[in-house]
């Protein structure tokens, strides 16, 4: 019997090991791990992105607000603006003894924005407004309807007047504490907002509300000359797209607003070379046409900045008479603002004044609620409680709390609510058994407004604010009242 032929097998040179189900999984793990790690730090990055830039426009309108300060010593010593500290020392002395001669009142607010956005609102929402109101507009701090609050044992409420740095006083030389809003119309309200918006915000801001280009440029005969006071925007423009720009002619009722400070017109020569920025003083939106002078093609005149001369505000000499494109831009809002804290002694001098920067898209009363609290001279902590009616204090690591009694403000580091009973050291049994909150403090406390509860008597309650949105508080000492005035 012959022998099998036994089949040659082709030679193979040795390939990769295979990949097994177990490393696939441990390199799933890895990479979870890792791309998981990288989209940590997005949120965080976008969030420390955000903190930045409140810092830096809190500390551009800080420096902002210090200047308008040396310039304006009245929003300090004449928070109201109702007396001309340059006229008579009559005046002087009235105006000084307003706020020291009443050691209630050494203490208080300069806040325009706050004032204004609660002034002729419903802040106490009981459908009406009226005199209640005002009260709480006046008034920094509530009980969650009238304003200030009762501190324990005591039978009259504990105010901190709220003033809005002279800007009812452009009705004339009016006490500002006697201007019921009820007696406004509401576009008398809405322009005294305005031009509190445009005292206390970051003044950089605009809000591009139309771009096009012209169509043609309007002119009118002003004293034997042609001038051009005006374009007339493209068909392309629609009305609906004018109508809702508010103007110098449609925004400032009983000459309270300074047109400048509503609405601008940027203008663009026709080659594009040179540009200038002009007041927005009056839209027709039948005909697309837009002004910057006090003058129309009508031939009619409006004084609109009340300064009681009618301005023609003409194109200058590089434009040739020409336009091209066109920018209607308006005022940004007070997202960003500022509010001082007054403390005044009996000499008349500004012993503290503090520059709060405020980052917000409006106030509201509950913001300022006031939650029964203790402060402590020399304690890092301060100890909280809900509002009578349970509201519970909105607690934030980084924010502030005002001390209304005092006029100070404290950076909170840390808070703490009540633990269980069980939990709760014998040491501490009496705090915590009158409050449910524990709030750390970055600095001791300065002056006393209410008592820790000790073994022969219980918690005395004053009060504290947790003012939401408070970016920074920069403390500009004391401020001595200028000879000048």
């Amino acid at each position: 019997m012959k022998n099998a032929t036994i089949p040659k097998i082709p030679f193979r040179p040795p390939g990769p090991a295979g990949v097994t189900l177990t490393e696939v999984l441990m390199s799933l793990m890895i990479m979870s791990i890792g791309i998981s790690s990288v989209m940590v730090l997005f949120p965080i990055s976008v969030l420390r992105s955000v903190q930045s830039t409140q810092l830096t426009n809190a500390a551009i309108l800080k420096y902002n607000t210090e200047a308008q300060l040396r310039q304006n010593p009245r929003l300090v010593f004449d928070p109201n603006g109702n007396y001309d500290l340059q006229t008579t020392d009559v005046a002087r002395d009235k105006a000084l003894a307003e706020h020291f001669l009443s050691g209630n009142s050494r203490n208080y607010m300069v806040d325009p924005v706050g004032f204004h956005e609660l002034f002729g609102t419903d802040a106490t929402g009981d459908g009406v407004v009226d005199a209640a109101d005002d009260s709480v507009a006046r008034c920094f701090g509530n009980d969650g309807q009238l304003p200030g609050f009762l501190p324990a044992g005591a039978s009259n409420r504990s105010l901190l007047r709220r003033f809005d740095g002279g800007v009812l006083a452009r009705f004339g030389s009016v006490e500002e504490s006697t201007v019921a809003s009820a007696g406004l119309t509401p576009d008398q309200v809405s322009s005294l907002n305005l031009l509190a918006s445009s005292l206390a915000r970051l003044r950089d801001g605009r809000t591009i509300q139309l771009d096009t280009t012209a169509l043609t440029a309007i002119s009118t005969e002003i004293n034997g000359a042609t001038r051009v006071i005006g374009v007339q925007l493209p068909d392309t423009v629609l009305p609906d797209d004018l109508v809702a720009i508010p103007t110098a002619a449609t925004t400032r009722p009983g000459n309270l607003i300074p047109d400048p400070e509503i609405a601008e017109i940027t203008l663009f020569s026709a080659n594009g070379k040179f540009s200038q920025t002009l007041p927005l003083t009056a839209i027709d939106p039948a005909t697309r046409k837009v002004f910057w002078s006090e003058y129309d093609d009508a031939g009619n005149s409006v004084d609109f900045n009340n300064n009681g001369v009618l301005e023609v505000r003409e194109l200058p000499l590089e434009f040739q008479g020409q336009v091209g494109q066109v920018v209607l831009r308006t005022v940004r809002g007070a997202d960003f603002s500022w509010l001082l804290t007054v403390r005044r002694s009996s000499d008349g001098q500004a012993r503290g004044v503090d520059v709060v920067i405020r980052y917000h898209s409006g106030v509201k009363p509950s913001d300022e609620r006031i939650f029964p609290a203790s402060f402590v001279s020399g304690a890092g902590f301060i100890g909280v409680n809900d509002a009578v009616d349970g509201t519970e204090p909105v607690l934030k690591r980084g924010a502030w709390v005002l001390d209304p009694v005092n006029a100070r403000w404290y950076r909170i580091t840390n808070h703490e609510s009540r633990p269980s009973a069980g939990l709760i050291p014998s040491s501490e049994a009496a705090f915590w058994a009158a409050y449910r909150y524990r709030v750390t403090l970055e600095s001791a406390i300065i002056s006393d407004a209410g008592a820790f509860p000790s073994a022969s008597s219980g918690a005395v309650y004053s009060g504290a604010i947790f003012l939401p949105g408070v970016v920074d508080v920069y403390p500009m000492g004391s401020l001595s009242l200028p000879a000048s005035l």
